[in-house]
């Protein structure tokens, strides 16, 4: 094995196919043409990789994609209520987003952008 295989197998991998993780997402309240979940993808297709690594550490508790890449990953975004004022949330341990129904990509956008800046400290991680 090759030193570069292992410390991929040890560290998992910081390719991020955002393709593979929506390819790979199961949805509950929702459906993968549900409004909501489209301007989710568009919204995160548009990041930057350090933020696409925060959102990742967000859901599931790792930046990084493990060695079988991001399809491996089973993410559950369920659906969490309704209202504009509420924040995503998540359970890293099972790798799911809790998702509020907003009203507008923009509100999606500002809402998800205000979690995952704001989800380390206070022992939150």
């Amino acid at each position: 094995m090759e030193p570069e295989e292992l410390r991929a197998l040890l560290n998992g991998s910081s390719e991020l196919d955002l393709n593979q993780l929506q390819q790979g997402s199961r949805y509950e309240g929702y459906t993968s043409d549900s409004a909501v979940i489209l301007w989710l993808w568009e919204i995160l297709k548009d990041l930057d990789q350090a933020m696409i690594q925060q959102f990742l550490t967000f859901c599931t508790g790792c930046e990084r994609a493990p060695i079988a890449g991001l399809q491996s990953v089973q993410l559950t975004i369920s659906k969490n209520g309704n209202g504009n004022d509420r924040l995503p949330t998540s359970h890293t341990c099972f790798n799911v987003l809790l998702l509020p129904e907003y009203e507008s990509k923009e509100v999606l956008n500002e809402r998800l952008q205000t979690a995952i800046g704001n989800s380390e400290g206070f022992g939150m991680i």
